[in-house]
């Protein structure tokens, strides 16, 4: 079967199914943009089984909505250059803004290729959030727009696959059919992130190698609160055996260079995005792996980041609201600690205590790596898409 897989932010478990995928003989395209911000799994693969088409829009200016949702109309149009010329059965569309998923939808449904809305984050939720929280009632009203055409696309949908039982409900209020809609849950690709030492190429280019590592990787935007990371360096300034990692760009990674310049935070090291390939010895290095989530994100999102930390056997130290899909698997499995959002001023005492408990941080990650190791296999995880898309031609 000819498929399309439309990741507009390239993260590793589409990588991971793209290519199982095509081992297994079906003829696959992939989709995404280095513009959308963020390290990108896909970068760094050259197989020549599956085409992978990096769509080459401006960098996305997150900050300035109106010329964003311009660009990102953009990458939904030359999506759809590669959808006529590459003419597949099915799409499968991740992490796509609503400008670009309506056209891609609507292309799909006048050429008759099956369209999945892979649904990662209930973006007109988080839309409302946001944009509530900078321009007030107006804000709002843009929320239910994002809302109305998020509802349209999810109906025209020949299939919904979603992460969590969270958004099954959400979509259930807003009147789209249980029957078209599959949960799977986000997984991270563990065959490529193995549990390393601690002491690695990277900690020691990094002079780290002797320190209790926090760690923060990843996006930090607004649903993210940067400073709840200052603020715990600022309390443990003077522990010179800790010291906070923090991997990003952006929004997040301006604030907090300027804490740390005005603070004179020297426990705070801040890091562009690395290569994919070197991510496994970056989470290798950390002793406890810091998640972030505001309350409001807390129920259009779930952080997959969290997954890898999974993989690598690592502790999870998460700021989230207790609701969280993420939240409430970490504490099922006893595999990290989960602060409240409203208990953030906790966090350097839980960095102090797992400091000074490392057989409990080896019990955390141990039981990580074990449910990664149980839940994470890509065959598994192949065999129900193959299910969907085969249903789907019956």
């Amino acid at each position: 079967m000819r498929i399309l897989i439309n990741d507009y932010c390239g993260y590793p478990f589409q990588t991971d199914l793209s290519f199982i995928l095509a081992k297994r003989g079906h003829d696959v395209c992939v989709t995404f943009t280095n513009s959308s911000g963020g390290p990108k799994a896909f970068s760094d693969h050259t197989d020549k089984n599956i085409n992978i088409i990096d769509i080459e829009i401006p960098l996305v200016e997150k900050q300035n909505y109106l010329k964003r949702w311009f660009q990102e109309k953009k990458y939904g149009l030359e999506v759809i250059k590669v959808i006529e010329n590459f003419m597949p059965d099915i799409v499968f569309s991740a992490d796509t803004p609503l400008s670009a998923q309506k056209q891609i939808c609507q292309c799909c449904k006048k050429k008759n290729i099956k369209f999945v809305f892979w649904l990662q984050d209930i973006i007109s939720i988080a839309a409302k959030s946001i944009l509530t929280q900078k321009f007030g009632p107006i804000g709002g009203i843009i929320g239910r727009v994002f809302k109305f055409v998020e509802v349209n696309i999810l109906k025209r949908s020949d299939h919904i696959i979603t992460i969590t039982d969270d958004f099954v409900r959400t979509m259930i209020d807003w009147g789209i059919n249980q029957n078209k809609i599959t949960v799977i849950p986000n997984w991270s690709p563990i065959e490529k992130i193995p549990v390393l030492p601690k002491i690695n190429t990277f900690s020691k280019k990094h002079k780290i190698d002797d320190k209790f590592v926090v760690l923060y990787s990843g996006t930090l935007g607004m649903k993210h609160n940067p400073r709840i990371i200052s603020e715990a360096a600022i309390k443990l300034k003077h522990n010179s055996d800790i010291i906070f990692l923090v991997i990003t760009d952006g929004i997040g990674m301006d604030i907090l260079k300027q804490e740390k310049e005005n603070l004179n935070l020297d426990n705070l090291l801040l890091l562009p995005f690395q290569p994919f390939a070197m991510f496994p010895k970056v989470l290798a290095s950390a002793d406890a792996l810091l998640t972030l989530l505001e309350p409001d994100a807390g129920v259009f999102s779930v952080p997959s980041k969290v997954w890898s930390g999974y993989c690598a056997g690592r502790t999870s130290l998460m700021v989230v609201p207790e609701g969280n899909l993420a939240a409430k698997r970490t504490k099922e499995i006893n595999a990290g600690i989960v602060i409240p959002n409203d208990k953030s001023d906790q966090l350097s005492e839980k960095i102090l205590y797992l400091r000074n408990n490392p057989k409990l941080c080896n019990l955390y990650g141990g039981n990580a790596r074990t449910y990664a190791e149980e839940h994470f296999r890509i065959n598994k995880i192949a065999d129900r898409f193959e299910i969907i898309q085969n249903n789907l031609y019956e």
